[in-house]
Order: C-alpha cells, then sequence, then structure tokens
C-alpha cells in the first residue's frame, strides 16, 4: 500500500490514454508531477497491459470505474480484472442516462449492486457508488436518490465514492456527507467548485469555493484512504496536465501526503 493518500483519475487525461504508447507518456508526465497512485477509468485498453505500465512507472491502482453492463454482469469476471490492476476497489461510474429520472431503475438496481458487491467480497474486493449531482434530487418522495441508494444496498457489500464537487452541485454538504458515511467510503473524489457567469465549473483543487480544511479534516477523521483527483475537463483554458499539477501541489501545500 503506497504512503500517499492523493491519487489522480485516468478520466481527466482520458484523451492521452488511448494506446499503451499514449499511456506510457501520459504516466510519465503525472509521476513527474508526483502521483503515485491511480484511479483506472476511461483506459480502453486491456488490463494486463494497464498494469505493464502502472508497473512500469511504480504506479498503485486504487480504484476502477465500471459502467452499468459491467456491474450486472459476471462478478467473478470484475475480480479477475481487478486482481490483474492490483486492484481491490470498482465503483459505478454512473447509471444509463435515460434511467436517472426513473425511480424504479433505482429500486432494481440496489439488489443488482448488492448481489455483485456480495461477490466482490467474496475475493476480497468492494464495490461502491459514485455520485453525481442529480442523485441529490428527489423522485416524488422524502428522501433524495442518493440516501434511497444507500438506504436499498447493504454497507457491508455496496461503498460509496463520495464526490464532493457533485455534493455540493447537488446542494449538499461535503463534510456531512464524509461522517455520515464513515467507513464507507474507501476512496472519495475530489475537485473543486467554481461559478462563472453563475454557471458552475470544475476547477482545480484549492481553485474554488470548497472549504478543503473541512473537508480533508472530515476525510482524516473518517480515515478514508485515498482521494482521488476527478476534474472532467479543464478549467478556463488551461491545459489538463497543468491542472492536475495545480490540484496536487495545493493538495501538499494543505498538508496532505
Amino acid at each position: 500500500m503506497p504512503e500517499s493518500k492523493i491519487a489522480v483519475t485516468l478520466f481527466n487525461v482520458r484523451e492521452f490514454c488511448k494506446t499503451e504508447s499514449d499511456l506510457d507518456a501520459t504516466l510519465d508526465k503525472l509521476c513527474a508531477i508526483g502521483y503515485r497512485v491511480v484511479q483506472v477509468s476511461a483506459v480502453p485498453l486491456e488490463p494486463a497491459v494497464i498494469r505493464r505500465q502502472l508497473d512500469k512507472h511504480g504506479l498503485f491502482c486504487c480504484a476502477t470505474h465500471e459502467n452499468y453492463d459491467t456491474i450486472c454482469g459476471d462478478p467473478a469476471a470484475l475480480a479477475d480484472k481487478l486482481d490483474i490492476l492490483g486492484c481491490d476497489f470498482a465503483a459505478l461510474g454512473a447509471p444509463p442516462k435515460d434511467e436517472r429520472e426513473n425511480p424504479a431503475f433505482f429500486d432494481a438496481l440496489a439488489p443488482i449492486m448488492n448481489r455483485c458487491g456480495e461477490k466482490l467480497r467474496e475475493r476480497g474486493k468492494k464495490l461502491g457508488y459514485h455520485n453525481h449531482h442529480w442523485e441529490f434530487d428527489k423522485h416524488g418522495g422524502k428522501e433524495t436518490v442518493f440516501e434511497k441508494i444507500l438506504r436499498l444496498t447493504d454497507p457491508e457489500f455496496v461503498f460509496s465514492e463520495l464526490d464532493v464537487h457533485w455534493v455540493t452541485r447537488g446542494g449538499g454538504c461535503p463534510e456531512t456527507w464524509i461522517r455520515r458515511l464513515k467507513g464507507r467510503i474507501p476512496v472519495i473524489h475530489f475537485k473543486d467548485f467554481a461559478l462563472v457567469a453563475r454557471e458552475p465549473q470544475f476547477c482545480e483543487i484549492g481553485e474554488g469555493n470548497l472549504d478543503w480544511p473541512g473537508i480533508i479534516k472530515a476525510c482524516v477523521d473518517t480515515g478514508i484512504p485515498f482521494y482521488s483527483i476527478e476534474q472532467d475537463k479543464p478549467f478556463m483554458d488551461r491545459n489538463i496536465f497543468d491542472s492536475m499539477k495545480i490540484s496536487f501541489d495545493n493538495l501538499r501545500a494543505m498538508g496532505v501526503r
């Protein structure tokens, strides 16, 4: 297990990970920034190829993102993939777009995730759910979609990959949710929140409006192992690798190691 808590989500640099040579060059750049931990997401390469490059660069994989079809499929195949990557945590990146406003879908999703999570646990793995802002909507009831997902899934089998930006955009408080989910967050997603012309924007850690001292203290208090930086797209006209350096350096300046 690496000493560093700071991870980088490869989804950020997905345009530069399409071939093995691209991935090799991208990991060179991320290592030069200081990253030693990655989350594998949106990399269209075989797990063995990815693992070869991770090993070459001395990188540890703390998590993956998987699609809905994979979660519904063979848990053994997913566990095999995680074994190859040397990883013990996979999260559902997002449900299908056409189901996000369908309350019945989440009733059906919960037992699927429970079943997959139970099978993964038998292999020493964990399954999680990565939230966006729309899970904080209410579909006619008193609870949000996110609360419903958490209620219907077994905390022994289904974990949360909480995303502090999306929590904020959904009207929630990241620190409150971090503490509420103590023991259920193996990996948390860090990205900052900015408003430009009243429009919400993804931005680098420490460059937006989130209360990072409060968020980090909540993470430390609840023992979250990895803080995975996810910035879906560059802020303004910055190069995405410059963004990854700004976030890394700012977290280090905040005392995160």
